[in-house]
């Protein structure tokens, strides 16, 4: 076979074994950290791995004569990806001003080589208030997500719809190294298998930021969440994040 027909041939298998194994989205968060006031001249993007709940699992593993690897399990299996996955993140900072920065990004589930078919987007707006060394960033974004109703998918089909608010308080000991607590605060309309409901997501991260070798910036993140989705179901989240930035 031609190596070009080869090629063809191998993204159409990885595009449909995509589509079969696919994840539900996660709401990744939180989706704005602004850890010191930043460069108010140049732009930054960044990108890496991170964690968050699959808010439409609740709605999609409760239904009658699924099979049982597919139910919700909620704290009693804290790291099933039913409910929790991974994703790549981008996301692109641009300073309007000293204090005051918008922020964008996307999100894919992370199914290698290929992130499909759970899709995110976001963008926001953070304000610092400080000084260089020492201060808080109040911001809030809104995100919108989807696995395009693709029944197959962990956790899903899900999409959902929300907005976040963060205040992420940093300290920068010397140039180019910061760390932060930075508490957060999500709700959420999702829609799975035709069922319509309201989610609330919250928790916070400790980060760190530094500068390392090619990369301006190196973002470390760790914490924990709580996902609570309608009247009943919630559960606990493992939050665990990296991301280079130049």
């Amino acid at each position: 076979m031609h190596p070009r027909a080869r090629s063809r041939v191998l993204v159409s298998l990885l595009l449909a074994l995509g589509a079969l194994a696919g994840c539900a989205p996660s709401a990744v968060g939180p989706m704005v950290m602004r850890l010191g006031p930043g460069n108010a001249a140049e732009r930054m993007l960044q990108a890496g791995i991170r964690t968050g709940p699959r808010l439409s699992a609740p709605i999609s593993g409760s239904r009658e004569g699924i099979g049982e690897g597919s139910m919700f399990s909620g704290d009693t299996a804290t790291f099933a990806l039913q409910q929790w996955g991974l994703a790549f993140d981008a996301a692109m900072t641009w300073p309007l001003t000293e204090r005051l920065h918008l922020h964008t990004g996307i999100q894919g589930e992370m199914f290698l080589p290929l992130p499909v078919p759970g899709y995110g987007v976001y963008a926001g707006a953070s304000y610092y208030l400080g000084s260089p060394t020492l201060g808080i960033a109040p911001s809030v974004a809104l995100r919108g997500a989807s696995d395009f109703g693709i029944g197959s998918s962990v956790g899903g089909p899900g999409s959902m719809a929300g907005a976040e608010a963060t205040c992420a308080l940093s300290f920068s000991p010397e140039p180019g190294v910061s760390v932060g607590v930075v508490p957060f605060l999500a709700l959420h309309t999702l829609s799975s298998h035709g069922v319509n409901d309201r989610s609330v997501y919250y928790g916070g991260v400790v980060a760190a930021r530094l500068s390392w070798g090619w990369f301006d910036s190196v973002e470390l993140s760790g914490g924990f969440g709580r996902a609570k989705v309608g009247k009943s179901a919630s559960w606990n989240v493992p939050i665990v994040g990296v991301r280079g930035g130049r």
